[in-house]
């Protein structure tokens, strides 16, 4: 008998993370579940981490690459290996909480929804590149409904810059229903397209197109793990991550010329990755679709905007947005470029309470923590329980200066 859930972990030569991510999925109770990891090309260290999780949960299933594959690659042959109704991806530094799947389980048989999301607590790995950040946990306390979000209203809101990926319905923060990823397949041949781009933002966009609502949990379900070889943290740390971002160009087999869409100017900035995202799948999904277009002027305003956050990187990010603002013909008054400025960098210790966003901070060293299955623990120890209560929602937040582009 297939199992209600497959959770896909890929992995690419990280068995130190590895080995606790898997610790946090093998400690849920229930028979419903089957752990698929996608082994991009591993080590015989990889292997031995994986070995052992088997001892303890006999349903993991190990598919090993003879190669090194490109990301989406990777991704969609573990997807074709899931057998499960619903389906989530797990990053092989992220971790679930206790109490995830028992409120995945109560969740979907309370409202049968094709695609359950939630929003993530965020650890910062002992080993990250992010140094003023190693071995912190943020922790998101104050959002504990569980809503009905209408998808074009979040499809909008997502061109408009008005909320961030984290909050739409990617299977990186989710489980998505066999019948969504099929229809998915059923039209492009894949699920993870176009197979160039980073596959976790993207499902964000193709689950909306290929749904009509989506229920979302403003309470965090899972962590979300930054470690030494996260490949998101080294585009965000720009100035930081340039072993990690050429890791990643050399084994997708590409350059980022060739990764940034030809309307834009090629850039290693995070803001422009995510802008280039928005626009190949415009192209790919609603070409015509004149309320859903990618705002390259907000880009560049927010650029400008937020230059000294990650100061190294300043004389690089004003080069290529001005190059940007010149391509788009957006004229740059030179009194909204901030002057550069030492870089300062702020850690939350303890909690921060802004209007109903209770924030908290830990510093894991004093709590004796140091990998993600112990912030998963430490996460689910002082949140409040789930709130079943289903609430209508138009639109994913109200309308607020909040860009995607900050991701």
């Amino acid at each position: 008998m297939d199992p209600k859930f497959s959770i896909l972990v890929p992995t690419r030569q990280r068995p130190d993370t590895l080995l606790a991510t898997l610790a946090t999925l093998i400690w849920h109770p229930g028979d419903d579940y089957e752990i698929v990891v996608a082994d991009n090309f591993g080590d015989a260290d990889v292997a031995a981490v994986i070995q052992a999780a088997q001892q303890r949960h006999p349903r993991i299933k190990h598919i090993r690459s003879d190669r090194v594959l490109p990301m989406s690659e990777n991704w969609e042959r573990g997807l074709a290996a899931c057998s499960g109704e619903y389906v989530s991806v797990l990053g092989d530094d992220d971790g679930f909480l206790p109490s995830t799947l028992d409120a995945v389980r109560k969740l979907i048989a309370a409202t049968d929804a094709r695609v359950l999301s939630w929003e993530t607590h965020t650890y910062w790995w002992p080993d990250t590149i992010v140094f003023w950040h190693r071995n912190k946990l943020y922790l998101s306390l104050g959002n504990l409904d569980v809503q009905w979000i209408q998808s074009r209203t979040a499809l909008v809101e997502a061109y408009r810059n008005t909320v961030s990926f984290g909050t739409l319905p990617m299977i990186y923060n989710g489980f998505v229903h066999r019948d969504v990823i099929n229809s998915v397949i059923d039209r492009f041949g894949a699920y993870f397209v176009p197979d160039f781009l980073s596959p976790d933002v993207a499902s964000g966009i193709l689950n909306l197109v290929h749904t009509s609502r989506y229920m979302h949990s403003f309470r965090p379900l899972a962590v979300r793990g930054n470690s030494r070889r996260s490949t998101g943290s080294s585009f965000w740390a720009r100035s930081l991550g340039t072993e990690q971002q050429n890791t990643y160009l050399r084994e997708e087999g590409r350059t980022i010329d060739q990764l940034i869409h030809p309307s834009m100017t090629v850039s290693k900035n995070l803001g422009f990755n995510i802008a280039s995202i928005k626009l190949y799948l415009k192209d790919m999904l609603f070409p015509h679709d004149n309320e859903l277009q990618v705002d390259l002027s907000d880009l560049v305003r927010h650029t400008l905007a937020t230059l000294n956050d990650d100061a190294e990187a300043y004389d690089d990010n004003l080069a290529e947005v001005l190059q940007l603002a010149e391509r788009i013909g957006f004229a740059v008054d030179p009194g909204t470029i901030p002057a550069k400025t030492q870089a300062v960098h702020m850690t939350l210790q303890g909690p921060l309470v802004t209007g109903s966003n209770v924030a908290m901070g830990i510093n894991c060293d004093m709590a004796n923590v140091f990998d993600v299955a112990g912030a998963a623990r430490l996460a689910e120890a002082v949140s409040s329980e789930l709130n079943v209560r289903v609430v209508q929602r138009a639109a994913v937040a109200a309308p607020q200066a909040k860009s995607s582009y900050a991701m």
